[in-house]
Protein backbone atom coordinates (compact mmCIF):
# COMPACT_ATOMS: atom_id res chain seq x y z
CA UNK A 1 0.00 0.00 0.00
CA UNK A 2 1.70 3.18 -1.21
CA UNK A 3 1.37 6.05 1.57
CA UNK A 4 -1.69 8.00 1.84
CA UNK A 5 -3.75 6.07 0.33
CA UNK A 6 -6.22 3.58 1.70
CA UNK A 7 -5.99 -0.21 1.99
CA UNK A 8 -7.61 -2.12 -1.06
CA UNK A 9 -10.04 -4.71 -0.03
CA UNK A 10 -7.55 -7.66 -0.42
CA UNK A 11 -5.05 -5.91 2.09
CA UNK A 12 -7.75 -5.34 4.67
CA UNK A 13 -8.66 -9.06 4.10
CA UNK A 14 -4.97 -10.05 4.74
CA UNK A 15 -5.02 -7.69 7.80
CA UNK A 16 -8.05 -9.20 9.35
CA UNK A 17 -7.03 -12.61 8.89
CA UNK A 18 -4.11 -12.03 10.17
CA UNK A 19 -5.46 -10.54 13.57
CA UNK A 20 -8.27 -13.06 13.74
CA UNK A 21 -5.53 -15.96 13.79
CA UNK A 22 -3.67 -13.52 16.52
CA UNK A 23 -6.28 -13.77 19.09
CA UNK A 24 -7.36 -17.37 18.83
CA UNK A 25 -3.93 -18.37 18.97
CA UNK A 26 -3.43 -16.10 22.27
CA UNK A 27 -6.76 -16.92 23.45
CA UNK A 28 -6.27 -20.70 23.04
CA UNK A 29 -2.95 -20.49 24.60
CA UNK A 30 -4.22 -18.36 27.38
CA UNK A 31 -6.76 -21.20 28.15
CA UNK A 32 -4.17 -23.68 28.55
CA UNK A 33 -2.11 -21.90 30.52
CA UNK A 34 -4.86 -21.09 33.12
CA UNK A 35 -4.67 -24.96 34.17
CA UNK A 36 -1.52 -24.05 35.55
CA UNK A 37 -3.48 -23.80 39.17
CA UNK A 38 -4.99 -26.47 39.21
CA UNK A 39 -1.85 -28.67 38.15
CA UNK A 40 0.25 -27.11 40.75
CA UNK A 41 -2.14 -27.59 43.47
CA UNK A 42 -2.62 -31.39 42.75
CA UNK A 43 1.27 -31.40 42.54
CA UNK A 44 1.83 -30.00 46.39
CA UNK A 45 0.17 -32.85 47.78
CA UNK A 46 3.45 -34.91 47.39
CA UNK A 47 5.81 -31.92 46.96
CA UNK A 48 5.56 -28.41 48.90
CA UNK A 49 8.61 -27.18 47.47
CA UNK A 50 7.38 -24.84 44.64
CA UNK A 51 10.80 -24.23 43.32
CA UNK A 52 11.42 -27.48 42.82
CA UNK A 53 8.36 -27.89 41.20
CA UNK A 54 9.15 -25.18 38.68
CA UNK A 55 12.30 -26.77 37.82
CA UNK A 56 10.89 -29.80 36.66
CA UNK A 57 8.40 -27.93 35.03
CA UNK A 58 10.95 -26.30 32.72
CA UNK A 59 13.14 -28.90 32.39
CA UNK A 60 11.20 -31.55 31.26
CA UNK A 61 9.50 -28.67 29.16
CA UNK A 62 13.03 -27.93 27.57
CA UNK A 63 14.10 -31.71 26.97
CA UNK A 64 10.92 -32.43 25.24
CA UNK A 65 11.06 -29.79 23.04
CA UNK A 66 14.39 -30.17 22.03
CA UNK A 67 14.07 -34.03 21.62
CA UNK A 68 11.00 -33.55 19.79
CA UNK A 69 12.89 -30.82 17.35
CA UNK A 70 16.15 -32.56 17.00
CA UNK A 71 14.59 -35.92 15.92
CA UNK A 72 11.62 -34.52 13.28
CA UNK A 73 12.37 -30.48 12.67
CA UNK A 74 16.45 -30.51 13.11
CA UNK A 75 15.76 -26.05 11.54
CA UNK A 76 13.52 -25.40 14.34
CA UNK A 77 17.04 -25.44 16.63
CA UNK A 78 19.10 -23.37 14.33
CA UNK A 79 19.65 -19.98 15.68
CA UNK A 80 22.00 -17.14 14.68
CA UNK A 81 25.49 -16.98 17.32
CA UNK A 82 24.73 -13.46 18.04
CA UNK A 83 21.39 -14.25 19.10
CA UNK A 84 22.48 -15.93 21.86
CA UNK A 85 22.84 -13.28 24.09
CA UNK A 86 19.20 -12.43 23.13
CA UNK A 87 17.91 -16.01 24.45
CA UNK A 88 20.22 -15.77 27.15
CA UNK A 89 18.64 -12.97 29.04
CA UNK A 90 15.69 -13.63 27.98
CA UNK A 91 15.53 -17.12 29.59
CA UNK A 92 17.43 -15.86 32.12
CA UNK A 93 14.87 -13.19 32.97
CA UNK A 94 11.41 -14.17 31.44
CA UNK A 95 11.64 -17.64 33.10
CA UNK A 96 13.93 -18.45 35.59
CA UNK A 97 14.19 -14.95 37.83
CA UNK A 98 10.37 -14.31 37.09
CA UNK A 99 9.32 -17.69 38.72
CA UNK A 100 11.86 -17.47 41.44
CA UNK A 101 11.21 -13.48 42.01
CA UNK A 102 6.88 -14.92 42.59
CA UNK A 103 7.44 -17.51 45.08
CA UNK A 104 9.43 -15.21 46.95
CA UNK A 105 6.65 -13.73 46.80
CA UNK A 106 4.35 -15.57 48.19
CA UNK A 107 6.78 -16.52 50.71
CA UNK A 108 6.50 -13.19 52.27
CA UNK A 109 2.85 -12.38 51.45
CA UNK A 110 0.28 -14.59 50.43
CA UNK A 111 -0.89 -16.19 46.61
CA UNK A 112 -3.39 -13.29 46.95
CA UNK A 113 -1.13 -11.01 47.45
CA UNK A 114 1.42 -12.07 45.23
CA UNK A 115 -0.93 -12.56 42.52
CA UNK A 116 -2.30 -8.88 42.72
CA UNK A 117 1.48 -7.88 42.46
CA UNK A 118 2.40 -10.37 39.56
CA UNK A 119 -0.83 -9.27 37.32
CA UNK A 120 0.81 -5.65 36.68
CA UNK A 121 2.49 -7.74 33.42
CA UNK A 122 -0.34 -6.00 31.14
CA UNK A 123 0.08 -2.27 32.35
CA UNK A 124 4.04 -2.82 32.56
CA UNK A 125 3.45 -3.95 28.71
CA UNK A 126 1.13 -1.31 28.09
CA UNK A 127 3.80 1.14 28.79
CA UNK A 128 6.86 -0.33 27.64
CA UNK A 129 5.63 -1.18 24.01
CA UNK A 130 5.65 2.23 23.82
CA UNK A 131 8.83 2.81 24.24
CA UNK A 132 10.48 -0.10 22.58
CA UNK A 133 8.23 -1.55 20.00
CA UNK A 134 6.59 1.58 18.81
CA UNK A 135 2.88 0.66 19.49
CA UNK A 136 0.18 2.61 19.89
CA UNK A 137 -1.75 3.92 22.64
CA UNK A 138 -5.62 3.93 22.01
CA UNK A 139 -8.69 4.68 24.13
CA UNK A 140 -9.65 1.31 23.38
CA UNK A 141 -5.98 -0.35 25.53
CA UNK A 142 -6.43 1.63 28.01
CA UNK A 143 -10.37 0.73 29.09
CA UNK A 144 -9.74 -2.92 28.19
CA UNK A 145 -6.49 -2.93 30.36
CA UNK A 146 -8.42 -1.25 33.59
CA UNK A 147 -11.60 -3.70 33.08
CA UNK A 148 -8.97 -6.49 33.11
CA UNK A 149 -6.88 -5.04 35.79
CA UNK A 150 -9.83 -4.21 38.10
CA UNK A 151 -11.57 -7.75 37.08
CA UNK A 152 -8.09 -9.50 38.18
CA UNK A 153 -8.48 -7.95 41.47
CA UNK A 154 -11.98 -8.83 42.18
CA UNK A 155 -11.13 -12.58 40.64
CA UNK A 156 -7.79 -12.53 43.44
CA UNK A 157 -10.66 -11.19 46.15
CA UNK A 158 -8.74 -7.85 46.86
CA UNK A 159 -11.75 -7.13 48.85
CA UNK A 160 -10.87 -9.73 51.68
CA UNK A 161 -8.72 -8.79 54.00
CA UNK A 162 -7.85 -12.51 55.17
CA UNK A 163 -6.49 -13.48 51.73
CA UNK A 164 -4.27 -10.50 51.76
CA UNK A 165 -1.11 -9.84 53.60
CA UNK A 166 0.68 -6.84 53.06
CA UNK A 167 4.74 -6.64 53.21
CA UNK A 168 7.55 -4.42 51.67
CA UNK A 169 9.75 -7.28 50.50
CA UNK A 170 7.30 -9.25 49.23
CA UNK A 171 5.45 -6.10 47.16
CA UNK A 172 8.74 -5.30 45.34
CA UNK A 173 9.17 -9.09 45.00
CA UNK A 174 5.59 -9.33 43.58
CA UNK A 175 6.31 -5.92 41.43
CA UNK A 176 9.35 -7.21 39.97
CA UNK A 177 7.93 -10.63 38.96
CA UNK A 178 5.04 -8.61 37.04
CA UNK A 179 7.66 -7.08 35.17
CA UNK A 180 9.32 -10.48 34.79
CA UNK A 181 5.89 -11.07 33.15
CA UNK A 182 5.99 -8.36 31.03
CA UNK A 183 9.72 -8.83 29.85
CA UNK A 184 8.13 -12.64 28.33
CA UNK A 185 5.46 -10.76 26.19
CA UNK A 186 8.06 -8.46 25.00
CA UNK A 187 11.12 -10.14 24.20
CA UNK A 188 8.56 -13.19 22.78
CA UNK A 189 6.90 -10.25 20.11
CA UNK A 190 10.78 -9.01 19.80
CA UNK A 191 11.99 -12.46 18.51
CA UNK A 192 8.87 -13.39 16.52
CA UNK A 193 10.36 -11.18 13.83
CA UNK A 194 13.21 -13.20 13.26
CA UNK A 195 12.35 -17.05 14.52
CA UNK A 196 9.22 -19.19 14.54
CA UNK A 197 7.44 -19.33 17.68
CA UNK A 198 9.00 -23.23 18.72
CA UNK A 199 12.17 -21.96 18.72
CA UNK A 200 11.83 -19.35 20.86
CA UNK A 201 9.90 -20.86 23.41
CA UNK A 202 12.24 -23.77 23.15
CA UNK A 203 15.44 -21.24 24.12
CA UNK A 204 13.64 -19.05 26.51
CA UNK A 205 12.60 -22.57 28.66
CA UNK A 206 16.22 -23.97 28.42
CA UNK A 207 18.34 -20.49 29.55
CA UNK A 208 15.48 -20.25 31.89
CA UNK A 209 16.25 -23.95 32.99
CA UNK A 210 20.11 -23.31 33.55
CA UNK A 211 19.41 -20.39 35.91
CA UNK A 212 16.81 -22.57 38.10
CA UNK A 213 19.61 -25.39 38.27
CA UNK A 214 21.91 -23.02 40.29
CA UNK A 215 19.15 -23.03 43.22
CA UNK A 216 18.75 -26.71 42.92
CA UNK A 217 21.31 -30.01 43.17
CA UNK A 218 20.14 -31.88 40.15
CA UNK A 219 21.14 -35.16 42.20
CA UNK A 220 17.60 -34.81 44.11
CA UNK A 221 15.98 -33.91 41.30
CA UNK A 222 16.98 -37.36 39.40
CA UNK A 223 15.99 -39.39 42.86
CA UNK A 224 13.01 -37.95 43.64
CA UNK A 225 10.27 -40.64 44.92
CA UNK A 226 6.91 -39.85 43.84
CA UNK A 227 3.65 -41.92 43.18
CA UNK A 228 3.00 -42.37 39.45
CA UNK A 229 -0.02 -39.83 39.61
CA UNK A 230 2.29 -37.29 40.90
CA UNK A 231 4.51 -37.85 37.61
CA UNK A 232 1.82 -37.05 35.46
CA UNK A 233 0.63 -34.42 36.61
CA UNK A 234 4.37 -32.73 36.49
CA UNK A 235 4.59 -34.19 33.02
CA UNK A 236 1.06 -32.63 32.14
CA UNK A 237 2.18 -29.24 33.99
CA UNK A 238 5.05 -29.15 31.66
CA UNK A 239 3.27 -30.13 28.42
CA UNK A 240 0.04 -28.55 28.38
CA UNK A 241 0.50 -25.14 29.96
CA UNK A 242 4.71 -24.39 29.12
CA UNK A 243 4.99 -25.51 25.76
CA UNK A 244 1.56 -25.58 24.24
CA UNK A 245 0.18 -22.70 25.85
CA UNK A 246 3.37 -20.58 25.78
CA UNK A 247 4.19 -21.91 22.15
CA UNK A 248 0.50 -20.70 20.83
CA UNK A 249 0.66 -17.43 22.86
CA UNK A 250 4.46 -16.75 21.62
CA UNK A 251 2.38 -17.54 17.64
CA UNK A 252 -0.18 -15.24 18.50
CA UNK A 253 1.97 -12.48 19.39
CA UNK A 254 3.64 -12.98 15.70
CA UNK A 255 0.16 -11.59 14.42
CA UNK A 256 -1.40 -9.05 17.17
CA UNK A 257 0.56 -6.21 19.20
CA UNK A 258 1.82 -7.23 22.19
CA UNK A 259 -0.28 -4.36 24.15
CA UNK A 260 -3.29 -5.97 22.81
CA UNK A 261 -1.66 -9.78 22.95
CA UNK A 262 -1.36 -9.61 26.85
CA UNK A 263 -4.96 -8.07 27.33
CA UNK A 264 -6.66 -11.20 25.98
CA UNK A 265 -4.21 -13.56 28.07
CA UNK A 266 -5.73 -12.64 31.36
CA UNK A 267 -7.89 -14.50 29.67
CA UNK A 268 -6.03 -17.39 32.16
CA UNK A 269 -7.50 -15.98 35.38
CA UNK A 270 -11.19 -16.66 34.15
CA UNK A 271 -9.82 -19.93 33.16
CA UNK A 272 -8.43 -21.00 36.36
CA UNK A 273 -11.01 -19.65 38.29
CA UNK A 274 -13.73 -22.09 35.96
CA UNK A 275 -11.07 -25.42 36.50
CA UNK A 276 -11.03 -24.56 40.64
CA UNK A 277 -14.98 -24.56 40.94
CA UNK A 278 -14.99 -27.36 38.53
CA UNK A 279 -12.30 -29.63 39.97
CA UNK A 280 -11.98 -28.70 43.73
CA UNK A 281 -15.15 -27.07 44.21
CA UNK A 282 -14.22 -24.28 45.40
CA UNK A 283 -17.20 -21.75 46.35
CA UNK A 284 -17.50 -18.91 43.41
CA UNK A 285 -18.68 -15.18 45.23
CA UNK A 286 -20.46 -12.90 43.31
CA UNK A 287 -17.65 -10.29 43.04
CA UNK A 288 -15.08 -13.28 41.32
CA UNK A 289 -18.00 -13.83 38.63
CA UNK A 290 -18.52 -10.25 38.38
CA UNK A 291 -14.28 -10.04 38.09
CA UNK A 292 -14.76 -12.75 35.10
CA UNK A 293 -17.10 -11.07 33.29
CA UNK A 294 -15.03 -7.53 33.78
CA UNK A 295 -11.85 -9.58 31.98
CA UNK A 296 -14.51 -10.86 29.41
CA UNK A 297 -15.63 -7.33 28.38
CA UNK A 298 -12.10 -5.88 28.02
CA UNK A 299 -11.35 -8.96 25.93
CA UNK A 300 -14.26 -8.17 23.80
CA UNK A 301 -13.33 -3.94 23.96
CA UNK A 302 -9.49 -5.02 22.87
CA UNK A 303 -11.21 -7.70 20.27
CA UNK A 304 -13.57 -4.62 18.15
CA UNK A 305 -12.02 -2.45 15.20
CA UNK A 306 -10.18 0.57 16.30
CA UNK A 307 -11.80 2.61 13.88
CA UNK A 308 -11.50 5.78 16.01
CA UNK A 309 -8.07 5.12 15.71
CA UNK A 310 -7.27 4.36 11.98
CA UNK A 311 -7.23 0.72 12.21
Amino acid sequence: MREGTSPSPTEKFYQMTKNLKGYFFVLLGATLIGSVGVLVRAIYQYETDPIKVVTYRVIIATLLLFGTFALFNPEKLKIKLKDLPFFALYGFLSVGITYTLFFYAVKYTTIGTAVIFADTYPAWVLFLSLCFLNERLTKQKIVALLLTLCGTLLVAQIHNPSALKFNLRGAVYGLLSGLGLASYTLFGKRATFKYDSGTVVSYALFFGALFLLFFRNPVTLIYSNYPRITWLWIFTLAIVPTIFGYFLYIKGLKHLESSKAVIISTWDVVVALILAYIIFDEKLIPIQILGAIMIFTGILIIKRKEKTEGE
